[in-house]
């Protein structure tokens, strides 16, 4: 479970110690607070499953939303992402308008992959002599078969 700490009454209202500055001015979270945001999104997404919840596919849009931006830069995003590893969460891109976000005790689990298997091909790439032709295939999303959605 996600555990968000609401803050003491007499910080409410403030952010970083500071005041508000007044009743109705916009506020721009700051990177901390839009880490806040997305964790309570998804505490809000466990209590509406009645499970733990270790992943999630979250828009562009949404992102914008709890950040208060039309735009995320990458400077903030990487504030985010320091802010969400602390708290035992990766966030991280995974297409032009999605990002993931996923626990990192789940990922602590599985197998780990080395180079070593490829050291031979490693040492052709730094000698200017490996044809990287042979691996232009693997660039090529892999199209689902009509025996795949059966």
């Amino acid at each position: 479970m996600i555990k968000v700490t609401a803050a003491p009454p007499e910080a409410a209202g403030s952010s970083n110690g500071r005041e508000a500055e007044g009743p109705g001015r916009y506020h721009q979270p700051t990177a901390r607070e839009c880490a806040l945001l997305l964790l309570r999104l998804m505490q809000a997404r466990e209590q509406e499953v009645h499970r733990e919840v270790s992943r999630a596919r979250i828009s562009q849009n949404t992102i914008r939303k709890l950040c208060g931006r039309s735009q995320i830069t990458n400077d903030l995003l990487l504030e985010i992402q320091e802010y969400l590893l602390a708290a035992g969460w990766s966030l991280f891109c995974v297409g032009p308008t999605h990002y993931a976000l996923i626990k990192v005790k789940n990922v602590e689990g599985w197998g780990r992959i080395s180079s070593k298997r490829i050291d031979d091909e490693l040492k052709a790439v730094s000698l200017g002599r490996y044809d990287f032709e042979q691996l232009e295939p693997l660039l090529i999303r892999e199209e689902p078969s009509a025996s795949d959605d059966e």
